[in-house]
C-alpha cells in the first residue's frame, strides 16, 4: 500500500520535472538564436527560435512574445516580410507592449507597400519607447536616439541589396552624429556598389566593415604594440572577434593565428579564422582552416556550414555534396545540413537527389520557407508538378516570396495532369 500512496507523488514530481527542463529547454533555444543573429548564422537561428516557440509555458509567455518579434526580425533581414508580419502578430497578441514587435511591424508593412499601417506601427513603437523611457522627443532636430533606428534600417536595406536606400539611411545617422562605425558602414555599401560593376569571373568578398584606416579612432580597441605582453587566450580571442566584427579582417587573422599558436586545439578559433580568411578572399586559406575545424571536432555544425557554403560559392559542387554527406553522417538531425546537401545536389542537376535531401531537411524543420521552395523546383524539375505546387504553395503560407511566373505557369502544368 506504501507504494501506491507515493505513485501520485511521484508522478506529480515526474511531471513538474519535466515541465522545468521543456521551460528551460525553450530558454536555451531562444538564447542559442540570438547568438546564431548575432554571428550572421541566419538559418540556424531561425531554426532555433521556431524549436522554442512550442515549448514556452504559461509563466514564460514574456519570452515566447520576445521570441517571435526577434523570429520577425531575423524575417525582415532576409526579406521575408510577409512571414515577419504574422510574427509580429502573434508576439502582439500575447503583449501588444513589445516595442520591436510594433518596430518589425512597420518596416514589414512598409517593405511590402503598406504605409499607411507602417505609420501606424512606426507611432506605436515610438510612444511605447517614450514610455519605458527610452525616447526623448525632438520635434524640430532628430537625437541621438535616432541613430541606431536609421542604422537598422540600413542594415536591413543592405542586406536585402537596396544599396542607395542603406546610403541614405546611414546618412541620416551621420547627420546626427558622425562616427566611425557609421563611416565604416557607408564605405561597405559603396563598395558594393562599385564592386557590382566587376564582372561575373571575378570573385567578390565584402567585409561586414571595409575601411581599417580608422583603427585609431575605434572605442575599446588597442594598437597591438601598446598592449600588454601576456594576455590570455580568452582576451586574444575576444580581441580577435572585436576586430573581426569592425571589419579589421588582417588585424583579426593576428590574433586568432597568435591563440593557436598558443592552443592548437582551440576548434572556435580556426572556424573564426576561417571566416576571416574567406572574407579576405583568402578561399584556400579558409578551405584548409575550416577543414581543421572539422578534424579537430567532426560534430561542429557551423565548420561545416560554412565551408559548404563556400564550397557553393566557389562552383566546387562535388566537394559540397561530399562534405555534406559527411557532415550529416555526424549531424543527422541537422536540418541544415541536409538543405546545403539538397542545395548541392540541385546546383549538379541531380534532382532526385535533391529532393530526397530537402525532404529530410523538412522532415526536420517543415516550418523552413526556402527548404520548402526548394523542393519544389526540384519536383518541378523532375515534371512532379502536383507534388511541385504542394512545397510551393506551403513556402507561400510560411511567407517566401516566390516567383510570380513559376507561380503561373506550375499551376497550369499541375492542373494539366
Amino acid at each position: 500500500m506504501k507504494i501506491f500512496k507515493k505513485a501520485p507523488f511521484l508522478v506529480m514530481f515526474s511531471f513538474l520535472l519535466s515541465n522545468l527542463c521543456i521551460a528551460q529547454e525553450a530558454e536555451e533555444h531562444f538564447k542559442k538564436g540570438i547568438g546564431y543573429f548575432e554571428t550572421r548564422l541566419i538559418d540556424k537561428a531561425i531554426a532555433e527560435f521556431k524549436m522554442a516557440l512550442p515549448l514556452f509555458k504559461e509563466d514564460q509567455m514574456q519570452m515566447k512574445a520576445e521570441t517571435y518579434a526577434a523570429l520577425a526580425n531575423v524575417y525582415n533581414k532576409t526579406g521575408i516580410h510577409k512571414a515577419a508580419i504574422t510574427a509580429c502578430k502573434k508576439a502582439i497578441e500575447i503583449n501588444p507592449d513589445i516595442a520591436n514587435a510594433h518596430y518589425n511591424l512597420g518596416f514589414a508593412y512598409r517593405e511590402e507597400g503598406n504605409d499607411e499601417l507602417a505609420k501606424q506601427e512606426f507611432a506605436l513603437y515610438d510612444k511605447l519607447l517614450k514610455q519605458e523611457g527610452e525616447y526623448i522627443e525632438s520635434p524640430e532636430k532628430p537625437t541621438s536616439d535616432d541613430i541606431d533606428k536609421y542604422i537598422t534600417l540600413g542594415d536591413n536595406y543592405f542586406i536585402e541589396g537596396k544599396l542607395d536606400e542603406a546610403i541614405a539611411e546611414y546618412k541620416k545617422a551621420l547627420e546626427i552624429k558622425p562616427r566611425d562605425d557609421i563611416l565604416n558602414k557607408l564605405g561597405q555599401v559603396h563598395q558594393q556598389k562599385r564592386l557590382a560593376g566587376k564582372s561575373e569571373g571575378q570573385p567578390v568578398k565584402i567585409d561586414t566593415f571595409t575601411s581599417e584606416k580608422t583603427f585609431d579612432k575605434m572605442p575599446g580597441l588597442t594598437a597591438p604594440d601598446e598592449t600588454e605582453q601576456d594576455l590570455s587566450i580568452e582576451e586574444l580571442t575576444e580581441r580577435g572577434i572585436s576586430y573581426y566584427d569592425q571589419g579589421m579582417i588582417n588585424k583579426a587573422i593576428e590574433e586568432f593565428k597568435e591563440v593557436l599558436e598558443l592552443d592548437p586545439d582551440d576548434v572556435k578559433t580556426y572556424y573564426h579564422l576561417g571566416n576571416a580568411y574567406a572574407d579576405k578572399g583568402m578561399f584556400d586559406e579558409a578551405i584548409s582552416t575550416y577543414k581543421k575545424a572539422i578534424e579537430k571536432n567532426p560534430a561542429f555544425i557551423n565548420a561545416y556550414l560554412s565551408l559548404s557554403t563556400l564550397y557553393l560559392d566557389m562552383d566546387l559542387i562535388d566537394e559540397a555534396i561530399s562534405l555534406c554527406k559527411q557532415s550529416i553522417s555526424a549531424n543527422p538531425n541537422d536540418s541544415f545540413l541536409c538543405f546545403h546537401l539538397g542545395e548541392a545536389y540541385a546546383r549538379n542537376k541531380q534532382y532526385e537527389e535533391a529532393i530526397a535531401a530537402y525532404n529530410n531537411a523538412i522532415s526536420i524543420n517543415p516550418m523552413d520557407p526556402e527548404t520548402q521552395y526548394r523542393l519544389a523546383e526540384s519536383y518541378y524539375q523532375t515534371k512532379q508538378y502536383d507534388m511541385a505546387l504542394k512545397h510551393a504553395t506551403q513556402s507561400e503560407e510560411l511567407g517566401y516570396i516566390t516567383d510570380p511566373a513559376f507561380m503561373i505557369d506550375l499551376k497550369k502544368k499541375a492542373g494539366a495532369e
